[in-house]
């Protein structure tokens, strides 16, 4: 039996997190969370725990942050400057618990991680009403099918059990 976990971060000062955990390429668990930003990092490390980290190949997407024309639109002055502090503080969480990090742009992600691709995988329903958790869904299921080498929720192959 193969396991891969995935666990995919929206950061900021409400945080979302998603982690999929599949056997022989099939979503079998779903975890999501919204947080605060000071209680993320505890909660990153608790799942990260909970999944076996270190022992189950687990790959750990966060959303790069990108300072620029929208950033500069955040809901409060200090929003960027938590979102970048709790970047680094989540990527250190993660590799310290032997997680594979990567970060990928929203802008990247987004597009592909359609609301059709979070509905086949049940991911609409278990984010509703948390938009960081649904938009950390969209980061999991990114790196589920490009690094983890997991299937499309929109291919023949999406199964879950």
């Amino acid at each position: 039996m193969t396991r891969v976990d995935v666990v995919g971060i929206d950061p900021g000062p409400v945080p979302g997190v998603v982690a999929l955990q599949f056997r022989d390429r099939v979503l079998v668990h779903t975890e999501v969370l919204q947080c605060s930003a000071s209680l993320a990092p505890t909660l990153v490390r608790a799942v990260l725990e909970h999944l076996g980290s270190g022992v189950v190949p687990t790959w750990v997407q966060l959303e790069r942050f990108v300072t620029g024309r929208r950033s500069s639109r955040s809901s409060t002055a200090g929003a960027g400057q938590t979102t970048r502090d709790l970047v680094g503080e989540l990527t250190q969480v993660a590799q310290t618990e032997g997680a594979l990090v990567v970060q990928h742009s929203a802008g990247l992600v987004k597009p592909w991680a359609t609301d059709a691709r979070l509905e086949a995988a049940g991911l609409l329903t278990a984010t509703k009403g948390m938009r960081h958790a649904k938009d950390a869904a969209r980061h999991a299921l990114y790196v589920a099918t490009r690094d983890a080498a997991q299937p499309d929720p929109l291919s023949k192959d999406w199964r879950t059990s």
